[in-house]
């Protein structure tokens, strides 16, 4: 994974207003039907990583959740945001984050 492009995309997905961060901010783009991608921390805990992935399972119909190889302080540090869920609510922009993430 390209850590730096990622993190930049995120920080443009911020930009948009299509960026939405910590636990109840992401289940609650789930539940509105707005995420397009969930993104997990490696260092969340695995309690947490499994309730998203259920939550995301169903109630987001083919949702993708991906868990991406970033602490949640390298999070903070380029996105100003201390958080490690996050619902990304623009379909291109998480394209674009899967594709980062699997190369």
């Amino acid at each position: 994974m390209q850590k730096n492009k990622f993190l930049s995309m995120l920080g443009m997905a911020k930009r948009a207003g299509a960026l939405y961060a910590g636990h109840d901010a992401a289940v609650n783009a789930i539940f509105a039907k707005k995420a397009s991608l969930v993104v997990l921390a490696a260092d969340l805990s695995q309690r947490a990583k499994r309730d998203m992935r259920i939550t995301a399972e169903k109630h987001g119909a083919a949702l993708p959740v991906i868990e991406v190889d970033l602490t949640i302080a390298q999070i903070g540090e380029a996105c100003g945001i201390k958080a490690g869920i996050l619902a990304v609510c623009h379909a291109e922009i998480s394209k674009r984050l899967i594709s980062l993430a699997n190369e």
